[in-house]
């Protein structure tokens, strides 16, 4: 009799395992039901869009930086929604250090050239974007005739920047696209003899 109540014992002891091992299971498993039907979502963060005044052209500045300001402290004070960049150029047979600036959701903005003697200061602006503008409404992509109406055109040269359009209220001029242009004409063109529908596809502000 006592070795009997001793296996229903261990039978007993054995089937309340199996349970609480299967129930273990099914709570594993519906733990994982439950993950799987709580994906993690992701939320981007939409880049900030430019204010009127961040994106205007004016004497001696482009949007929040002007000529003369200190190449240091403007790398510290770029705003939130605009990226800067350093890149290298050639400046009369030198390698110089310059910097693009551009909104986060475009793909074009302005490259800063910079002067040092020693401290750097920003010396010119090359605006490659069409989505800044003069005051008088000029941008990259404006035609010549545009330009000549908002700004008159006091001398046309032909250089290492390509063909330039010089503005009689300086500070200011366009580079314009040549490529429409036959090229025996570019050295000889003037002010009256450039063709209206050239396009400006870089605006320089010095």
């Amino acid at each position: 009799m006592i070795i009997r109540n001793i296996f229903y014992a261990i039978l007993l002891g054995a089937g309340m395992a199996a349970c609480l091992s299967q129930n273990d299971k099914d709570e594993g498993d519906k733990s994982t039901g439950t993950a799987l039907e709580q994906p993690e979502t992701e939320t981007t963060a939409q880049p900030l869009t430019p204010t009127a005044e961040q994106l205007q052209i004016l004497p001696e500045k482009v949007g929040f930086i002007s000529i003369g300001d200190d190449i240091e402290q403007m790398r510290q004070s770029i705003p939130a929604g605009f990226t800067i960049q350093d890149t290298t150029l050639q400046q009369e047979g030198t390698e110089a250090t310059a910097y693009i600036i551009r909104p986060e959701a475009h793909s074009k903005g302005f490259l800063v050239e910079q002067q040092c003697n020693p401290a750097c200061a920003v010396w010119r602006f090359n605006v490659q974007s069409d989505k800044y503008k003069t005051a008088k409404g000029i941008a990259v992509g404006t035609t010549y005739k545009q330009v000549q109406q908002a700004h008159p055109i006091s001398t046309v040269t032909l250089g290492d920047a390509g063909l330039v359009a010089v503005a009689k209220d300086g500070g200011i001029s366009f580079i314009l696209d040549e490529d429409k242009i036959p090229a025996n004409k570019l050295s000889r063109l003037t002010p009256e003899t450039v063709p209206a529908a050239t396009q400006v596809k870089a605006i320089l502000i010095y």
